[in-house]
Parts: structure tokens; sequence; C-alpha cells
């Protein structure tokens, strides 16, 4: 099979990354903008021996799954990947991915049910994150393009907030920088200094979650999705509930002397724990690498007995030797915690975090996920400790491939 080369094949499903999947002569070949159940005319762009990537040169039968884009650049901008498939069809992709990648952990035995969280398909994005455009006609504005790291002007973009899109038209990024952020929810807008939007726009401010306020800054990650995060936060409440909840001292494994604490892991802002610091009189850790986020998190929460706030990379949260004079540095000590949330950024947990919750973690962990790849290697060391109770796919990015899930641990054993 060589570049250029065509050929005649359906499509069989949608794989990780939104591409789908077709076979001609006992080799995969992905194929990216096609649909289950298309029958495309495909070109070889690309051949790798064992697999091939191809564009589609004819589509000779469109899949019942297909829709009309409502971006007029899909296809260029490589925000979206799934514009082309009802929203019906991309839960139902992204959900059997997710399950797929799990259960090929070795430990498909313990996959618990996935329950599916849709969200609004259009119009959710309150976070974006844009490119620089230096060009002799001024400077503009766009996300990185599908097959470049070049950005592609965008003047609109359907998926992002009502407050966001009158600004993309004529939107200026901050001098110097090549990349900055807008948040905009209801009347709240926020930007990184500098940003070319007419009037005062503040780089900080307080946004609306349920029935808190949440102290967040553009340059600072925050959920995207807000009311996808509104629908995942009564869940992993319910689940920290039950963490927190004092057990009948006769049953005996859950009897516990110190009030119930918890960790928050990758804590940002400190999201998770405004809405559980209730449920955990003992306090809370939390755990954050970036110092602007974790400060943002101390006014989020405040100065408490019980809690602490500790500014380091999760590679230095567990005790352990740091350089040559040997001295012990920690931020998981101290305290037996009754409830971890984890909320990772995309590479998943640090192999010395994932230890310490195999050897001496909580007995009930929610992680948070936004890569099936890198959850379902530390879903298959975890459950040598833990038993996976509960797996939910929410729907953070439609129209997107990216996929966000929440798994609920216990320990073996009981809790």
């Amino acid at each position: 099979m060589a570049i250029g080369d065509t050929f005649l094949s359906p499509v069989e499903k949608i794989l990780p990354g939104g591409e789908g999947l077709a076979l001609h002569g006992g080799k995969k070949v992905f194929i990216p903008l096609s649909a289950p159940g298309d029958l495309v005319r495909g070109r070889i762009t690309e051949d790798h021996g064992s697999w091939a990537r191809a564009e589609i040169a004819g589509l000779e039968e469109a899949s019942p799954l297909r829709v009309e884009p409502r971006c007029s650049l899909y296809g260029r901008c490589g925000g979206c990947s799934l514009q082309h498939l009802s929203y019906e069809a991309q839960l139902q992709a992204k959900g059997e991915i997710l399950s797929g990648i799990l259960s090929r952990t070795g430990a498909a035995q313990t996959l618990p049910p996935l329950v599916t969280v849709p969200s609004k398909p259009w119009e959710y994005r309150n976070r974006l994150s844009l490119h620089a455009i230096r060009a002799n006609r001024g400077p503009r504005c766009g996300f990185k393009a599908r097959k470049s790291h070049a950005p592609v002007p965008v003047e609109d973009c359907p998926i992002a907030d009502p407050v966001l899109r009158p600004l993309l038209k004529d939107l200026r990024p901050p001098p110097g920088k090549d990349r900055f952020t807008l948040y905009g929810r209801g009347t709240v807008l926020l930007a990184e200094e500098g940003t070319g939007i007419p009037g005062p726009v503040p780089s900080r401010g307080a946004v609306s979650v349920l029935d808190r306020k949440i102290l967040l800054d553009a340059s600072c990650f925050f959920q995207s999705n807000a009311g996808a995060l509104e629908a995942l936060i009564p869940p992993l409440a319910g689940i920290a509930e039950k963490a927190a909840a004092p057990a009948d001292p006769s049953g005996g494994s859950r009897h516990r002397e110190d009030p119930p604490a918890m960790a928050d892991l990758y804590a940002g802002v400190g999201t998770f724990t405004v809405f559980l610091e209730n449920l955990f009189p003992g306090g809370a850790d939390l755990l954050e690498e970036n110092r602007r986020a974790l400060r943002l998190a101390e006014e989020n929460l405040g100065r408490r007995e019980g809690f602490r706030y500790v500014p380091r990379r999760d590679t230095a949260w567990v005790p352990g030797k740091s350089g040559s004079g040997g001295r012990i540095r920690s931020g998981l000590r101290d305290r037996s915690y009754s409830f971890a949330v984890a909320d990772p950024p995309r590479q998943g947990l640090s192999p010395s975090v994932v230890r310490w919750l195999c050897r001496q973690g909580p007995p009930v962990l929610a992680y948070v996920s936004c890569d099936p790849a890198s959850l379902s290697r530390d879903y298959r060391i975890l459950c040598g400790a833990y038993k996976p109770e509960e797996l939910y796919f929410f729907d953070f990015y439609p129209q997107t491939a990216h996929i966000e899930s929440l798994v609920v641990f216990v320990r073996s054993g009981g809790v």
C-alpha cells in the first residue's frame, strides 16, 4: 500500500483521538472525519507498515450517524473532530472507547457498569485557549490547525459560551504573548491582562457553580465546561459523604477514632474541596503544583484549622529523600485520610502517588481523569489494592474526542 493509493472500505468504529477505523487488505487504516457505517473511497496519506492513515477521497455511502457540521472551519481547525456525528453517536462512540480501553487493562472483571452523563452539545465551553497570529494586517487570534501547529484565524466558535462568541471576531492577543486564555459564563468575563477586549476586563473573578462562588484567574486551570462540572459534583459529594460517614462500630473495618479528613490531589483552585469541606471536620490537605492556583484555593476555602496547602510537584508529595542532604520532603503525611479525590493532568498520577495509594491510601478514592490511556495504566495498578465500584463518563467536551471520566475505587476488603 503506497502513498496515494485508493481503496474502497466500510468504516467500522471511532477510535481514541476521533479517527474512524477501516480495514483494507488486512491492514488497519485510520480515517479522520469518517463515521461508523460510512462506505468511503480512501486515499492513503501515510503508510507505517502495520497500519496506515487515509483521507476521504469520496463518500460512496454516508452513515446514518452523520450530521452537517455547524462550524465553517470544521476539518481545518484542530479543536473539534466529531462534529460530523450526531451527538447521540458521539456519546456512544466515546463510551465504547472508555470501556474498551479499561477492559484491556487485565482487570476487566472489575469493570463497573458505565454511567454516561451528557452535556449541552453546543455553546458549552467557558474557557478558551487561543493562539496569537502575527500578520501584516495586525495581530489576530485562532486555534491550532488540525494538521499543523500553525493557528487558524477564528471569528466565531459554536462550542464557545455565548458570552465569548461575539468577542472572537475582533479579538486581539495580549502584547508579547503567543497563547492566552479567556473565561466566560453568564455575566462573568475574565481575560489575561492586555487581551484586546473593549473596556476593563479583569483577570480574576468569582464564577457561580451550583450554589457556590469560586474565585479563579484566567491564567490558571479551571474546568472548561461549568455545566458538566455541575453534573459531576453531586455524585462526587455522595461518594465523599459515604466515605466520611462513621460506621457502626460493630462493623469493625470503618471505625475510626479521629474525625474524617480528605486529600485533594491536583487541587487547582480548590473546586472540589469547596463542595466537600463540610463533610470532613478533620480537615483537608490540598496538593497542587501551581502556586497561583493554590493561593486562589486558600482564598476560596480560607485559612482554617486542619486545612493545609502544599505547593509541590506530585513527585514530592510522598515522603522520600531529596538531594544529597537526604532531607525528607512530603505532602501526604501526618494524617489518616478517609477520602481522596484526584484530578490529574493528561499524564495521570505520578508513579510515587500510585504507589502511595496502593500502600496506604484512603478507604475511598475518586479518580477524575481526562485521558483514558493514562487512566487505564493507573487503573490496572490500583486494582491491586482497590476495587472499582463506579464508573462515569462525563461529556465535558462535545464535538471533540476528549473523554472525561470518574472512577470510584474502594479499598479491597471494605472501608
